[in-house]
């Protein structure tokens, strides 16, 4: 029985054996099974160190990465004759999460995405005009995973919907595209799927990489705008 504790390899290190002594030979042999003894007794208390989550239960985390928005560019050609638009698509996000895992390898998971501030710019020769579109999500899905083995690696897959919300506030509106400043906000269902890889750390820990994309979010015509989203994260995942 592993009680989680070593000997301490210290006392097992061999001395200094003289040449041609048969009892220094064997004290050697013994104290460097000693210490093979030791290594694996290490090697064997690790798992005892280490909490193993349920096959089922509840889990949560936190993650950050970055968006991307792909813009239906066709819905902000809403300015005077000769006004360029500029999208900046990519911003810092970050996500809440929790699940229940029903099975081993299917989970019910609900989260809170916010994929941060973007902009899109106009300018012509009454200057530039700039449009904040920034997007946030609750979301639904079920997710299904595969473990490669003993390795503490899985592969999974989501699909469900996202309630998506896209805010919009304008600055410069009037001397540019000659109307007011707007502030705008849409909200939308989206379909949502994902899929990315997680580590199984210990003390119930685990990492998450992965991917997810809602199909658009927005409205047309303007003001909003329509666009796809795109989320990369790392997150970090408690398993109860």
């Amino acid at each position: 029985m592993t009680t989680g504790y070593a000997p301490d390899i210290c006392t097992l290190t061999p001395r200094t054996v003289r040449a041609g002594s048969g009892s220094g030979v064997t004290s050697f042999a013994l104290r460097a099974a000693g210490a093979v003894l030791a290594a694996a007794s290490m090697t064997l208390a690790v798992p005892a160190l280490a909490q193993s989550p349920s096959a089922t239960g509840w889990y949560t985390g936190f993650g950050l990465g970055q968006s991307r928005l792909g813009f239906r560019t066709g819905d902000f050609n809403v300015g005077p004759a000769g006004t360029a638009v500029a999208f900046d698509d990519s911003n810092t996000a970050f996500k809440f999460f929790a699940g229940y895992r029903v099975l081993p390898w299917l989970a019910i998971e609900g989260g809170y995405d916010n994929l941060g501030r973007n902009a899109v710019s106009f300018t012509n020769a009454g200057g530039t005009a700039r449009l904040d579109y920034k997007v946030d999500a609750l979301k639904l899905t079920g997710v299904g995973s595969f473990a490669f083995g003993n390795t503490g690696f899985s592969a999974f897959g989501k699909l469900g919907f996202g309630y998506t919300r896209v805010r919009e506030n304008s600055s410069n509106f009037p001397a540019v595209m000659a109307r007011g400043e707007l502030s705008d906000r849409e909200w939308r269902i989206s379909p949502v799927i994902g899929a990315g890889l997680q580590y199984q750390l210990p003390r119930g820990l685990a990492l998450r990489a992965e991917y997810e994309h809602y199909n658009e979010v927005g409205d047309s015509p303007f003001p909003t705008g329509r666009a796809r989203a795109g989320l990369w994260s790392l997150s970090l995942m408690y398993l109860f």
